[in-house]
């Protein structure tokens, strides 16, 4: 029995699984149906998902979000360090 291009779409959606096909839909690389079908796809998969499952995910997502804000704080801080050092050898030289 040969399969719809849907069909063959989700497989290969259940085949690289829900974080790849999410990253994909978020930078826009399904266009047209498979956008569509992709979504479809993902929200049977969060709705099959139990409430302790749904509740680790986020958890998960909160606990990569604050250790991002981290990086991000020392990356502005070592930045600015780096930046008032320049200026202060500026002043050194030229004085």
């Amino acid at each position: 029995m040969a399969m719809t291009n849907e069909e063959r779409f989700i497989a290969s959606c259940e085949s690289v699984g829900e974080a790849d096909v999410r990253q994909k839909l978020s930078a826009s690389r399904y266009d047209g149906l498979k956008a569509v079908w992709a979504s479809d796809w993902l929200e049977r998969v969060e709705s099959a998902k139990s409430d302790a499952t749904k509740a680790e995910e986020k958890s998960s997502r909160l606990r990569i979000a604050a250790g991002t804000n981290r990086n991000y704080r020392f990356g502005v801080s070592t930045l600015l360090l780096v930046v008032l050092l320049a200026t202060a050898a500026l002043f050194y030289i030229s004085g």
